[in-house]
């Protein structure tokens, strides 16, 4: 039996001690981006074409996070915004695998989308290491300089001049000491999480009149079958939505919720998937007790979990509600978002009442907001930036993400370049250099989703 995965361990009371190890550095890099989402892809290829040599790592088989394991359409905030974000909604279009959805929303082919990242990753050069698990931050005095891995292989190092923690969690920054934060400040709660689900068989031509319209007609069902099915819809007035995706016939679904789990724990994380499964299915025969909705199939959930909350970066400067109301602009803007205050109630479950009133206007977010207090080595991108409760529920959506990541992967490629520390970028010269590839920052873009 080959013994090179084999480690001792000791066993001493409720704790199993493991002896020292000596990990082998399965390679060095300029760059090294943790998590392939919309935040990863972005600082992988941004990195890449400033001339690093970039590794991204990802879980999964495939890029695009939440965009393709997680099925998640529309693409929020992805119109007009320039550089990367529209040379993606170019890429898909040629390939047809775009369409206009409602007014502001647009929809992808999921299937198109994962070999579209992959072509241009390949462009770039970026290195891609798939089915592959960031498990720990290498800190040595004040600064990260590679990160633990763990996949079939077992356990090994890949050393980084720069890290971007795109894990959407906030994986890296937590497991390497950052001061982060989670959920809401007066208890800590978290926003519910979603299930995606794709169906097929739709009428050509059927369109969703309204969400509302769409919940009155379940309701409807519900009560006229005498329906004993447990789905939060009564409880929290979710209004569900029926995407229509390039694809004849078929729709991405997004409607499940549950509530007070811990996106941290894998005990609820599987508790929160096998429920929101079965609401899938319910979800699907009520569809079709729907006239226009009866050959309605369920052809598969999400592989993930849609997590809309989790760690938050402490960093350099905290983005606010108070910033997103009043349309703050900052001098070292890297990204622009326009996106409504959208927090899904953690205990009801539709948006918070108070939040549902609040008008933002569009705003920006400083590079500082990427950085860490202290730790030096690291950058994040995505949702797990530094922000509050409030104002992470407008720039965690996909569009932003990505942005967010181009912004840190340029930045990260410009510090190893110039061998300067990450917090020593010039904020101003990333913005000024972003609008000239074609990133569109505030007075650029328009809230369209109030």
């Amino acid at each position: 039996m080959p013994r090179d995965l084999i480690h001792p361990k000791i066993l001493e009371g409720d704790c199993v001690v493991e002896s020292p190890r000596q990990l082998a550095i399965r390679d060095e890099y300029d760059v090294v981006v943790c998590g392939g989402g919309p935040a990863g892809v972005g600082a992988g290829l941004a990195a890449a074409r400033e001339g690093a040599k970039v590794l991204l790592i990802e879980q999964y088989g495939m890029l695009g996070g939440v965009w393709t394991a997680g099925l998640l359409n529309p693409f929020f905030e992805c119109m007009g915004r320039g550089y990367l974000v529209d040379e993606l909604v170019d890429c898909l279009m040629q390939d047809g695998a775009f369409r206009k959805w409602r007014e502001h929303d647009y929809t992808f082919d999921i299937e198109a989308m994962r070999r579209t990242l992959e072509e241009m990753m390949r462009k770039a050069g970026v290195d891609l290491l798939y089915y592959t698990l960031v498990t720990d931050g290498i800190v040595q005095e004040d600064r990260l300089r590679g990160v633990v891995i763990e996949s079939k292989a077992g356990r090994q190092a890949v050393m980084g001049k720069v890290i971007i923690d795109c894990t959407g969690d906030g994986d890296v920054l937590a497991r390497s000491g950052c001061e982060y934060e989670i959920g809401r400040a007066e208890d800590g709660m978290i926003q519910p999480m979603t299930l995606m689900f794709e169906v097929r068989g739709l009428p050509d031509g059927w369109e969703m009149n309204s969400s509302q319209d769409l919940y009155d007609k379940m309701m409807g069902v519900i009560e006229d079958h005498q329906l004993g099915y447990k789905l939060p819809y009564p409880r929290c007035g979710y209004a569900p939505w029926v995407i229509n995706t390039p694809m004849a016939g078929m729709a991405d679904v997004q409607c499940t919720h549950v509530f007070q789990l811990n996106p941290l724990e894998p005990a609820d994380l599987t508790r929160g998937t096998i429920d929101c499964r079965r609401q899938a299915g319910e979800t699907v025969d009520i569809f079709r007790r729907i006239p226009g909705m009866e050959e309605v199939e369920l052809t598969h959930t999400a592989a993930q979990i849609g997590v809309r909350e989790a760690r938050r970066l402490r960093g350099r400067y905290y983005l606010q509600a108070d910033d997103l109301i009043e349309g703050r602009r900052f001098v070292d803007a890297v990204a622009s978002c326009a996106f409504v205050i959208d927090v899904h109630d953690p205990v009801k479950g539709g948006t918070e009442e108070d939040l549902g009133k609040v008008r933002i206007k569009p705003y920006e977010i400083p590079y500082r907001s990427l950085v860490p207090e202290s730790l030096r080595g690291l950058l994040v991108a995505g949702r797990c930036i530094s922000g509050s409760h409030e104002a992470h529920a407008s720039y965690r959506v996909t569009g932003t993400a990505m942005a967010l990541g181009q912004a840190a992967g340029m930045a990260g490629a410009w510090a190893v370049r110039d061998d300067l520390e990450l917090d020593a970028v010039d904020g101003r010269e990333l913005r000024a250099v972003l609008e000239k590839r074609g990133a569109k920052f505030a007075e650029d873009v328009q809230v369209v989703h109030q």
